[in-house]
C-alpha cells in the first residue's frame, strides 16, 4: 500500500507523520516503495524498524536499476537520468538543461520525477498564486527530517503559522535595527583583531565564523566559545556535504550510505550546543525573572492557547533552522559580495568612495546603512549571480494543471533562482556580466530600498534571491542589514584584491557555496 503507512509495534501504533518524529526510525514513503497492505507489525521498534528499512532499501534499489518514463502528462525533458550530472556539475547541468529543454522540464532524479522551472509565470504559480495547492514536506532536493526536524524550513500547515507568528517579531525591522549594534561590533573585532594590513586570508572562512558569532548572540543571546564555534561551522559543513549528495541522485536520508555516519555524528554535535543553549538560557530566565531580551527567550517564554510552552523538541528545530540557515546563507553571500569587490576593483573603489562621502566614518548602522545605494547595488548584483538558494524546491499536495500538463500530487517542483537571475529576456544580453549598474536604472538617484526590489519576484519579475510568496525567507530583512554594516565596516577600513586571476568556483550543495576565497587585504591608511 504506498501511501499512508502503518507500523505496529507491541502496542504502539504510528502512521509515516508520527514516525517522522522518532529519532529511532525514520522512513520515507513513496509509491516505489511496496508494504504489506495490512502494514508492518513488529514485537519492538528495533524489529519494526529494520522491517521498514529494508523493505524501503529494497524498493528504492529496484527503482533505481530502471530509468522508467516521466509520466504520462508530463513535460519532456533529457533522456536518462539527472542524477548523474546533478552530481558532477550541477549548474551546468542545470543550465544546459534548460538551453535544451526549455523553462519547464521533466526530470528523472533517482526514481523520483520532477519538474525544474525557470519559467516567470510557473514560479510565480508555485511561490505565490497557487502557494497553498504547495508544501516543503515530500519535496525531493531538500534537507532532511534529522537535523532540520519540523522547523520553519520544512514544517507545513499549522505548525509552520504558528511558528511563523512566534518568530516574525524577532525579524522586524525594529528589531533588526538593535541587533546592527552587535553586527558592526562583531565585524569591527574581524576588522581589528583577525584582519590586518598585508594579511592574505580566506575571507569565506572568516565570514563563517562571523556570521555564527553574530546569530547565536542576537538571536539566541548566546556567546559562543571557539570550540562550539569550530564544531557548529564543521557539522554544518558536513551535514550539508551528505545532503547534496543525498538529494543529488534523489536517496531518501536513511538508505545506508559511507557518508551517513558522519552525517548523523554532525547532527548529534549539533543537537548537543542547541540543547546546551537552551537548558541555560531556560535557568537564566528562571533566576533572573528579567523580560525576554532575544528570540530564544521570546520562543522560551511563549505560550500557545491552552497556556502549554513549547516543546523542547520544537524549541530544537526552531534554533537548528536559524542557526544552520542564518550562519550559512549569510556567510555565503558575504564571500560572494566581497570576491566581486576584489575582482572588480573599479566597483570596490566607488563603494568605499559612497561609504566616505556619506558615512564620514560613522559607525554603520541598520539605518544609515540604507543611504548607500551602489553598494545596496553591489549586494543585489551579487545576489542575482549567485543566490544562495540556487535551487527552491515545493511538493504539490494535489494534481495541479502547470501550462498544458497535468501533473500529479506529491511532485517535487524544482524553481531554479540561478536560472532565472541569468534571463536574457529579463535581464538582458549581458545577463550572466557583473554589473551593479544595471540596479540604478530601477530607482535612479535614490537609495534602491532592497527589501523592496524583493517583493513578489522582483521588478522583473526574475529575481527571488529568498523566495517568494507566504513561505519567502522569514531573516531576509536581517541578512540585507548584516550584509550592509559587515561590508560597510570593512570596506571603511580594507581594500580587498585577488591573489589569483581565476575567480572562485562554485559549488553547488545545498547553498551556492564558494570554495576559498583567498584574498590580499591592504589598509586603507597605508594605501
Amino acid at each position: 500500500m504506498p501511501g499512508l503507512l502503518l507500523v505496529q509495534a507491541g502496542s504502539d501504533t504510528c502512521t509515516l507523520r508520527d514516525l517522522q518524529r522518532r529519532p529511532d526510525i525514520v522512513i520515507f514513503s513513496k509509491p516505489w516503495i511496496r508494504v504489506p497492505t495490512n502494514g508492518i507489525r513488529a514485537a519492538s521498534w528495533d524489529d519494526a524498524f529494520r522491517r521498514v528499512t529494508s523493505i524501503a532499501t529494497d524498493g528504492f534499489a529496484n527503482a533505481g536499476k530502471l530509468v522508467s518514463p516521466l509520466p504520462s502528462g508530463f513535460p519532456p525533458g533529457p533522456p536518462g537520468n539527472a542524477a548523474v550530472g546533478m552530481l558532477a556539475n550541477p549548474l551546468a547541468y542545470l543550465e544546459t538543461t534548460q538551453r535544451r529543454h526549455g523553462k519547464v522540464v521533466g526530470l528523472k532524479l533517482g526514481p523520483e520525477a520532477v519538474i525544474l522551472v525557470s519559467d516567470q509565470s510557473t514560479a510565480h504559480e508555485v511561490l505565490s498564486t497557487r502557494a497553498s495547492s504547495f508544501a516543503k514536506e515530500g519535496t525531493a532536493f531538500f534537507p532532511g527530517s534529522r537535523l532540520a526536524g519540523n522547523g520553519l524550513l520544512v514544517s507545513d500547515g499549522s505548525t509552520w503559522r504558528r511558528q511563523r507568528q512566534l518568530s516574525n517579531p524577532a525579524f522586524r525591522r525594529a528589531a533588526v535595527a538593535v541587533y546592527s549594534e552587535a553586527m558592526e561590533a562583531a565585524a569591527r573585532s574581524l576588522a581589528m583583531s583577525t584582519w590586518a594590513d598585508g594579511a592574505s586570508r580566506d575571507v569565506y572562512a572568516d565570514y563563517n565564523a562571523l556570521t555564527l558569532d553574530i546569530v547565536t548572540n542576537v538571536l539566541f543571546g548566546w556567546d559562543l566559545p571557539a570550540d562550539q564555534a569550530n564544531t557548529i561551522v564543521g557539522s554544518i559543513k558536513v551535514a550539508f556535504e551528505f545532503f547534496a549528495n543525498q538529494a543529488g541522485i534523489g536517496i531518501p536520508e536513511w538508505i545506508p550510505t559511507p557518508g551517513q555516519q558522519q552525517y548523523i555524528q554532525a547532527v548529534q554535535r549539533l543537537d548537543a550546543v542547541v540543547y546546551g543553549i537552551i537548558e541555560e538560557r531556560t535557568r537564566e530566565l528562571e533566576q533572573s525573572r528579567r523580560e525576554p531580551q532575544c528570540l530564544l527567550d521570546n520562543l522560551l517564554t511563549a505560550r500557545d492557547e491552552q497556556g502549554q510552552p513549547m516543546a523542547r523538541t520544537a524549541l530544537r528545530d526552531e534554533l537548528m533552522t536559524l542557526l544552520v540557515a542564518g550562519q550559512e546563507t549569510s556567510a555565503v553571500l558575504l564571500a560572494w559580495t566581497t570576491a566581486f569587490l576584489a575582482f572588480n576593483p573599479q566597483v570596490q573603489a566607488r563603494a568605499a568612495a559612497e561609504i566616505d562621502e556619506k558615512m564620514r566614518g560613522d559607525v554603520p548602522t541598520a539605518q544609515n546603512t540604507r543611504e548607500l545605494p551602489y553598494l545596496e547595488s553591489v549586494l543585489l548584483e551579487t545576489l542575482r549571480l549567485r543566490p544562495p538558494a540556487y535551487l527552491v524546491g515545493r511538493s504539490c499536495t494535489e494534481a495541479i494543471q502547470v501550462q498544458r500538463y497535468t501533473i500529479p500530487t506529491g511532485t517535487t517542483f524544482l524553481i531554479s533562482p540561478y536560472l532565472m537571475h541569468r534571463d536574457r529576456g529579463a535581464w538582458g544580453s549581458d545577463a550572466a556580466a557583473f554589473d551593479p549598474d544595471r540596479w540604478r536604472t530601477v530607482r535612479p538617484n535614490k537609495p534602491l530600498g532592497c527589501l523592496d526590489l524583493m517583493q513578489g519576484l522582483g521588478h522583473n519579475g526574475s529575481y527571488l534571491p529568498f523566495g517568494a510568496g507566504p513561505r519567502n525567507c522569514i531573516g531576509t530583512g536581517f541578512a540585507i542589514s548584516e550584509a550592509l554594516v559587515v561590508l560597510c565596516t570593512a570596506l571603511q577600513r580594507y581594500t580587498f584584491s585577488p591573489q589569483s586571476t581565476a575567480f572562485p568556483q562554485a559549488a553547488a550543495r545545498i547553498t551556492l557555496r564558494p570554495g576559498p576565497v583567498r584574498l590580499t587585504i591592504r589598509s586603507r591608511r597605508s594605501a
